[in-house]
């Protein structure tokens, strides 16, 4: 397993759960666009373990803080289709930060 630097698109929101998000994320952009196997939700549930998977502990304290009040976490990896141009309708959903994380990869 390699990790691979990449730049992550961090939004945070309020959703009852993880497929509401996935409707969301369909419902604003154009059909076929979005591909949510580049799309990490994190809902209703601590996000420091999984926040740990993509970033380093500063950066993940500084999402968890940035949060707030919101209860999901919306982490746009390279791949899903989609920019912060694409996302910036979303009435739903507000940008935090672009951050370099690192993506898990099964070596070749």
């Amino acid at each position: 397993m390699t990790k691979t630097p990449v730049e992550i698109d961090v939004y945070c929101g309020t959703f009852a759960s993880q497929p509401l998000v996935y409707a969301h994320l369909a419902d604003i952009t154009a059909p076929g666009i979005i591909d949510l196997d580049h799309v990490e939700v994190i809902c209703r549930t601590n996000p420091a373990p999984r926040l740990l998977h993509f970033f380093d502990q500063p950066a993940s304290n500084r999402i968890e803080d940035a949060m707030g009040l919101n209860d999901t976490c919306v982490l746009v990896l390279p791949g899903a289709g989609v920019s912060a141009e694409h996302l910036k309708t979303s009435p739903l959903l507000t940008r935090l930060f672009t951050f370099i994380g690192h993506r898990h990869r099964a070596a070749p």
